[in-house]
């Protein structure tokens, strides 16, 4: 009996630890931005496309990412920091460091790690965001003004 409440209680932890974990989205090495396991993106060293490969974002000279209206939303990375403007609001995220597979986790203000990045695409880092906030991937302090 107490090996069967032993096995219950293992299986309901890890039934709820599964089932608690927040989905995070992923830059492949091919570009493809991924998040459920579905493909809402793809980023190239232009900017990015949306799946119908629609451009979303592009990236002007000075390293600005720049919307379809003309509008700067972010900033290419510098010393793995870079900026993401959403409703006159900067935010900051951070890249790590690869892994020893090439994926960099992304990083808010918070510590919360809010997308896996191929080491290919850091300096586009910021349409990746801004493709998730596009796709409501992202949580939302405030209202999405793009």
């Amino acid at each position: 009996m107490k090996t069967i409440s032993s096995i219950l209680l293992i299986y309901t932890f890890f039934t709820l630890t599964i089932y608690a974990q927040k989905s995070t989205a992923m830059v492949d090495s091919k570009g493809h931005i991924y998040y459920e396991n579905k493909i809402i993106g793809k980023i190239s060293s232009a900017g990015s496309l949306d799946p119908s490969g629609k451009s979303m974002t592009t990236i002007n000279r000075d390293g600005n990412i720049v919307d379809t209206a003309g509008k700067v939303i972010g900033k290419a990375p510098k010393n793995n920091n870079f900026p993401y403007y959403i409703s006159d609001t900067e935010e900051k995220y951070t890249i790590e460091e690869p892994t020893h597979n090439g994926i960099c986790y992304v990083k808010n203000k918070k510590g919360e790690t809010v997308l896996l990045l191929h080491q290919n695409y850091k300096a586009q880092a910021a349409c990746a965001i801004h493709c998730l906030y596009e796709n409501y991937c992202m949580p939302v302090e405030s209202k999405h003004k793009h």
